[in-house]
């Protein structure tokens, strides 16, 4: 019986927004002007049985829900069941919050784009790789992003990007683009949490698929060793590659990843530099969610 609520909740919330006539942006307007703000994406997971309502916000969304749609009382809250328990792991979807060590730095930054970290995983990465260069001075210089997505709800017509700098002396720097254009850029300057929103080439309906890709310059000095990207939802691959200058190659270069932000790290293999090699590439395929990085150290 438990297994069968989710899928209960999901068909009800999903008739009861056809019969309002409400689009889900509409709906998520509402729900940020009552000060229960739910993603447009959250809702889609959420009538499609993908995820489920659970912390104390989501579920005060829930009754606000029921208002707004015209419900009684509890018609949704009534087939949530009991919350499911915390130390299982749901390999369909994790909630940002569980991935990121400080989430409200991302959460701040997305907010100056009208988003929220929900917002982060649609459309849905189906396939990503992430290139990054180390320039001479050991800083890392830049990166390029190329990525396979599919819409997951009609009208999608843009995709967010965020990344932490070690600092902020300067705006990051788009440098091309593909299938996209830069729309917005915004920073949380305390924690230098920078937010990226890019607008699609052409509007997508549900389940097209789309290649996107683009390049980002850093601010010059940035001083990290280590460089990872989180993933929310199963996927089909992941790859990271990070290329240093051949006369300023690390001593140690790992792979790692980090089921949860309070987990350890597993450490996914190690590479030994040498004149002839300068890069590091980290594949996995079928990536369960978590964070998936490269550290290296110059000693």
């Amino acid at each position: 019986m438990t297994s069968t609520v989710p899928a209960e909740f999901g068909a009800a919330l999903r008739a009861a927004i056809e019969r309002s006539g409400l689009s889900l942006n509409e709906i998520s307007r509402r729900l940020r002007a009552r000060e229960t703000p739910v993603s447009i994406s959250a809702l889609s997971y959420w009538q499609n049985g993908e995820n489920r309502p659970e912390r104390a916000s989501s579920l005060a969304a829930v009754t606000a829900l029921e208002a707004i749609l015209g419900q009684r009382p509890e018609t949704f809250t009534g087939l949530l069941g009991p919350r499911r328990p915390r130390g299982k792991v749901n390999h369909r979807s994790v909630a940002y919050d569980q991935v990121w060590r400080h989430p409200e730095t991302f959460a701040r930054a997305l907010a100056k784009v009208d988003a929220t970290p929900e917002d982060l995983d649609t459309p849905h990465r189906i396939s990503q790789y992430v290139s990054f260069r180390v320039d001479g001075g050991g800083h890392e210089e830049s990166m390029r992003v190329r990525r396979l997505i599919r819409a997951d709800h009609d009208g999608t017509h843009r995709f967010l990007f965020v990344i932490r700098c070690s600092s902020l002396t300067r705006e990051p720097v788009v440098l091309f683009t593909e299938g996209c254009s830069p729309s917005r850029f915004r920073a949380d300057v305390p924690s230098s949490t920078c937010a990226f929103e890019f607008m699609l080439d052409r509007t997508l309906s549900a389940g097209e698929l789309a290649f996107v890709a683009f390049g980002v310059r850093f601010p010059p000095g940035q001083t990290g060793m280590h460089t990872q990207m989180a993933i929310f939802r199963p996927a089909r691959d992941l790859a990271l590659s990070i290329e240093f200058e051949p006369d300023r190659l690390p001593r140690r270069c790992v792979a790692f990843f980090q089921p949860r932000c309070a987990a350890p790290l597993e450490e996914r293999g190690e590479t030994t530099f040498d004149q002839g090699n300068s890069t590091f590439q980290f594949i996995t395929l079928d990536p369960l969610p978590g964070q998936y990085g490269i550290r290296w150290s110059w000693t």
